[in-house]
């Protein structure tokens, strides 16, 4: 999707495909927030939260099996975002070394996604939506595995420049704050703009960068809304900085919002590993479908067992607290459903209507062969 979007302080168009334009964004909400010499990174905040929040489920961007077999690299797009909590738990809990693999989970920005198939990622944990996006291209990406069976985003509005919100039309004339432009919380902002009949014209969509920078934006008024996943949220929330107006996290919310349920993360694979290594795919899925089996009966005490020993967890109720947020949003068994996959195509296709004629006659961009074998196994 090409798109742009007026530059909240000067009024100017900003492609949303231009880095060096979506960083001038971020060092504008820098400046304006105090923030000291740039903007916070990724990085920054996912070792803020990984300390205060989520204790050493993953204590940095690359965490390590032990064992000697097969060495893969796992990728998530921000490590401290909780939609990654499965493929976290399946490292922490030994799922992976289980199956043989010695993994490193790596950092890697979405925007980057379908440049890197063949870059030495083996696994990516992304919406699914971005295997749309490439699906026609010989290094394509597969889903194997459904971590989300829902977008895992909430929208919140500002309490402080919109008080008396009613509806997505008073978002007209402000501003919008996502990580990063044209991504996946960006198109499904767009969907819903869309059908409130709101203008892309009237509202400006602002790269963020970080969730901390997102903290700072939405507190000092420099974004009206923000639309982001957990724990970002719940922490905006619980400070009674936002109110939370659409919650794509419940299944029900999202098949209300979106006439059906749209699958959020997957566990993607480029497509030529399935037919070159399908043992090591499976045991992919194995570990991912086992940790979401785990965490569907797990208690408030077993995530935090979870956990290892920390001197740096301040906040474990605001740590349970996103983790319930999200419960609802977890695939129940890895696999996706023929409609959820329709509907996600179907909203692809009113965002892009020029995809619509080439995407249809395309095989689909998932397959439920590896995660039959997981259900077997695990009793699922």
């Amino acid at each position: 999707m090409s798109q742009t979007f007026g530059d909240f302080t000067k009024g100017e168009a900003t492609d949303a495909k231009n880095p060096s334009a979506s960083y001038a964004l971020q060092m504008e909400v820098h400046e304006k927030t105090g923030l000291t010499d740039k903007p916070f990174t990724r990085r920054q905040w996912t070792r803020w939260v990984l300390t205060s929040c989520l204790g050493a489920i993953c204590i940095s961007p690359s965490v390590y099996a032990q064992t000697e077999k097969a060495r893969l690299i796992l990728a998530v797009d921000e490590v401290s975002s909780l939609v990654h909590l499965p493929v976290l738990l399946a490292q922490q809990l030994g799922y992976f070394k289980a199956e043989g693999l010695l993994v490193d989970i790596v950092e890697q920005p979405v925007n980057v996604f379908a440049a890197n198939a063949s870059a030495g990622m083996v696994a990516w944990s992304v919406p699914f939506s971005q295997t749309l996006q490439n699906s026609s291209r010989e290094d394509a990406w597969r889903s194997v595995v459904q971590i989300g069976r829902t977008p895992q985003l909430a929208l919140g509005v500002s309490k402080k420049t919109l008080p008396g919100f009613k509806s997505l039309k008073d978002l007209e004339g402000h501003r919008i704050g996502v990580m990063e432009l044209d991504t996946f919380a960006h198109r499904c902002m767009d969907f819903m703009l869309l059908q409130a009949g709101v203008s892309h014209q009237r509202v400006s969509f602002i790269p963020l960068g970080s969730s901390l920078n997102a903290v700072q934006a939405m507190r000092t008024g420099l974004v009206d809304a923000v639309v982001a996943t957990d724990p970002l949220m719940t922490v905006l929330d619980k400070r009674g900085d936002i109110h939370i107006v659409r919650n794509l996290r419940s299944a029900r919310e999202t098949t209300r919002v979106f006439a059906g349920l749209l699958p959020g993360n997957s566990w993607c694979v480029p497509k030529a590993l399935l037919s070159k290594d399908p043992q090591t795919c499976q045991a992919l899925v194995n570990a991912v479908v086992r940790a979401l089996k785990w965490l569907r009966t797990a208690g408030p005490s077993d995530l935090l067992h979870a956990m290892a020993d920390s001197a740096f967890l301040p906040d474990r109720a605001m740590y349970l607290n996103a983790i319930e947020n999200l419960r609802d949003s977890f695939s129940v068994d890895g696999s996706m459903a023929p409609d959820a996959y329709a509907n996600a195509l179907r909203i692809h296709h009113v965002l892009e209507p020029t995809s619509a004629s080439t995407r249809s006659s395309l095989a689909p961009t998932y397959t439920n062969e590896f995660v039959v074998g997981a259900k077997k196994r695990f009793n699922i």
